[in-house]
């Protein structure tokens, strides 16, 4: 047995003198604070002094509510208008604020939120606020969050609590979420005030903005445009309304033809009166953002008319950057494989790729077999949505109707990337029981990465449960010990047959054998 001779110096001091040389490195606290919980950031940032001003930073970097902000200045009241100062605000308190205020990188506010101190069910703020900033604000003191990046900003049936983000905004600020959930006119012609004034402000230069309402109004949509026109640094624009059978030709078309040509990502809902008016405008937004790696549209169709063929897609061809595509719709759409090949040629980035149907409806989609062609057309895809309609008749698996000589090597049959390619979300698309081990072998020989799921939105428990023994039959190819003598779609599909009396465990949600 080897022994080891204890060092004659006492190892423990310099392993703490070299540990207290490392907790006084920024970085390195920094590193430790950021992943700690709220709460024990809190506890850091009474350590030492070098701590406290490292953790202060993580404390105030993300708040939820701009009253623990308001609170240095001076004390809150609830008001019939809303929280209000107590007290007026003193100098002195000025320094309080900003000592805190420039760690500020990201605010959140929402007046619908409880508020424990007064313990009151919402936070909204008076009208005087604002005003009351800006008109207390010594000389001099600059923005009132010099560092804020982010603000989101949620008015909850109280459209006036918009006009309080103006404080705070200022050239620092990249991202701006606005929600507003309007109950009449005036909430509208609020909202379209501010977008105005926020249009205004000197050295702003978005490159995020969202905008949700549950309304909208001509004078909103015309704030809206003008906002985009002057920002035309934003990378990024998230619009959705809630009641589109508001918008009508006049007041949508505005919209798309302001959109920032540097546009990268877009997510809105796109509204049309058939065929025609939902060509004019897929085509405007691929005109004007040219560059668009995302693409999310909420189709909201005012007749009965909804795309469901291919030609419909026709227009996004054009986005040759695109890497992601998504359609909620209320019908699936058609894809040919020869459809589905022309996309893989148009899109060489696609990682993800979904239509999202918000109701059941199996007599469009793709053919199963059709998969294959996904797994040959997109080599990067990740991420596969599509609703697979229903098998009428066994499938034709190509490799199985390959006869090849004994002594030539098996043919290679196409697949998704075995080290990208993770989730295939099928919707409500229906699998009976008999088709159950013809869709295992498919993905199985189709999906290699052993993370892959599936994913599906099932009305009928009977589908749902066919869907899941799929999923348990592709983990125990993937699990299991290959046998290299075979093809791998021989080997798999006899593994297949042999287990198809496994089941679920609805306890512990895994699967096994019976």
């Amino acid at each position: 047995m080897r022994h080891y001779k204890l060092a004659s110096r006492p190892i423990g001091l310099d392993t703490y003198q070299e540990t207290h040389q490392m907790l006084a490195v920024h970085e390195i606290i920094s590193k430790i604070i950021q992943n700690c919980r709220p709460r024990d950031q809190a506890v850091a940032a009474r350590v030492s002094r070098f701590w406290c001003d490292v953790a202060l930073d993580w404390v105030w970097r993300d708040i939820d509510s701009i009253l623990p902000l308001l609170r240095l200045l001076a004390p809150l009241v609830d008001t019939e208008s809303g929280l209000a100062f107590k007290d007026k605000i003193q100098p002195r308190n000025w320094e309080r604020f900003r000592y805190y205020a420039r760690r500020v990188r990201c605010l959140s506010y929402d007046n619908c939120v409880s508020d424990r101190i007064l313990d009151i069910d919402a936070s909204s703020l008076a009208t005087d606020v604002s005003v009351t900033l800006f008109a207390l604000k010594p000389d001099g003191f600059g923005p009132l969050l010099p560092n804020v990046q982010e603000i989101h900003w949620t008015a909850s049936y109280d459209a006036l609590n918009l006009q309080h983000a103006l404080a705070f905004l200022n050239s620092s600020v990249k991202t701006l979420d606005i929600t507003l959930y309007s109950e009449g006119e005036d909430d509208l012609h609020i909202a379209a005030r501010v977008l105005c004034t926020i249009s205004g402000i000197h050295g702003l230069c978005l490159e995020t903005f969202k905008f949700k309402s549950t309304r909208t109004s001509h004078q909103l949509l015309q704030s809206m445009v003008s906002l985009l026109q002057e920002q035309q640094s934003i990378k990024v624009l998230d619009i959705k309304i809630d009641t589109p059978s508001l918008l009508t030709d006049a007041t949508q078309d505005p919209i798309y033809p302001a959109l920032p040509k540097e546009l990268k990502e877009f997510v809105t809902d796109l509204v049309f009166r058939g065929s025609d008016d939902y060509l004019i405008r897929a085509r405007t937004i691929v005109r004007q953002a040219p560059q668009l790696r995302s693409l999310k549209l909420h189709l909201n169709g005012l007749f009965d008319w909804w795309p469901s063929e291919f030609r419909y897609l026709a227009p996004l061809l054009e986005l040759s950057e695109l890497e992601n595509l998504e359609f909620v719709t209320s019908h699936p759409i058609h894809l040919d494989p020869g459809d589905i090949a022309i996309m893989g040629k148009s899109f060489p980035q696609m990682v993800r790729f979904v239509i999202e149907p918000v109701r059941s409806d199996f007599e469009f989609g793709i053919k199963a077999t059709a998969l294959i062609n996904f797994a040959m057309a997109f080599p990067k895809l990740q991420v596969l949505g599509i609703t697979i309609e229903q098998i009428r008749e066994p499938l034709k698996l190509p490799w199985r109707s390959a006869e090849q000589p004994s002594l030539s090597p098996p043919p290679a049959y196409p697949s998704f990337n075995s080290s990208t390619f993770r989730l295939l979300d099928i919707g409500p698309s229906f699998l009976s029981d008999d088709d159950i081990p013809d869709m295992a072998e498919l993905l199985s020989v189709l999906c290699h990465n052993p993370l892959f799921q599936i994913d599906y939105a099932q009305p009928d428990d009977n589908s749902a449960n066919a869907w899941r023994k799929v999923q348990a039959l592709v983990n125990l190819v993937h699990e299991a010990e290959r046998d290299t003598t075979k093809p791998y779609h021989e080997w798999s599909q006899a593994l297949i047959l042999d287990n198809m009396d496994i089941e679920e465990d609805e306890e512990s949600m895994m699967w096994k054998k019976k």
